[in-house]
């Protein structure tokens, strides 16, 4: 957790590639999604340090409604399956996939419960 924590962006998102933040710059969402949900389950869960890891959940959350979700409740900059990141590309505001909105479903849910 500390790992992926220290490679989010400002704004809230993870690249594509975790490691290299020049490849596939631009903002993804079921990825960060899914770590949101890692993040706020093991925040919960006690298996982090709840003080460090709630403000990169919410960075996460925030990140997402604010770029993400459009006014009409769609979810945008979703990464299409593929057998490689460069086969969906390009991501854009109007790319979604089922699994990109359960992931982003399941991460606020975890996040809801986190806030309780």
């Amino acid at each position: 957790m500390r790992a992926v924590a220290g490679v989010q962006r400002a704004d809230g998102f993870w690249n594509v590639n975790l490691a290299d933040p020049a490849h596939l710059p631009g903002p993804e969402t079921s990825g960060t999604s899914f770590f949101l949900y890692g993040t706020a389950y093991a925040a919960a869960a006690g298996l982090v340090d709840r003080s460090v890891h709630l403000p990169v959940a919410a960075r996460a959350w925030n990140g997402l409604v604010a770029t993400a979700v459009h006014p009409d409740g769609f979810l945008g900059y979703v990464q299409s399956v593929g057998d490689r990141p460069e086969s969906s590309q390009p991501v854009t505001y109007d790319s979604t996939a089922d699994f990109g909105v359960g992931a982003f479903l399941l991460a606020g849910t975890e996040l809801a419960r986190l806030a309780r």
